[in-house]
């Protein structure tokens, strides 16, 4: 099977609510408040220091980066990256073999 080179349709949280409202016998509101507020726990749960994990999808976590240098692409000079945090998503195995 080749692969595409085109970016694949993009799904956002209003398209997802669409979807969910008619597949839940749900408002389209309702849907989307369902989603934001599943949005806003993921974040708060992760600003918090832990990870969410969703059944068959994967695994959110934060993970601490180091400092590095890296250079500017337009200038060539070499810059300081100060070490931070960042979110990771790791694919469920059950996910990455439907792939």
């Amino acid at each position: 099977m080749a692969k595409s080179t085109s970016k694949p349709d993009t799904l956002g949280i209003a398209e997802l609510a669409a979807n969910l409202a008619e597949a839940q016998d749900l408002s389209k509101a309702r849907a989307k408040s369902i989603l934001d507020g599943v949005r806003d726990h993921i974040v708060e749960t992760l600003l918090s220091g832990n990870r969410v994990n969703l059944f068959g999808l994967g695994t959110f976590e934060v993970r601490a980066t180091k400092e590095k240098m890296g250079r500017n692409p337009k200038t060539g000079e070499s810059i300081k990256i100060p070490a931070g945090r960042k979110v990771v998503f790791k694919t469920a195995k059950g996910l990455k073999d439907q792939m």
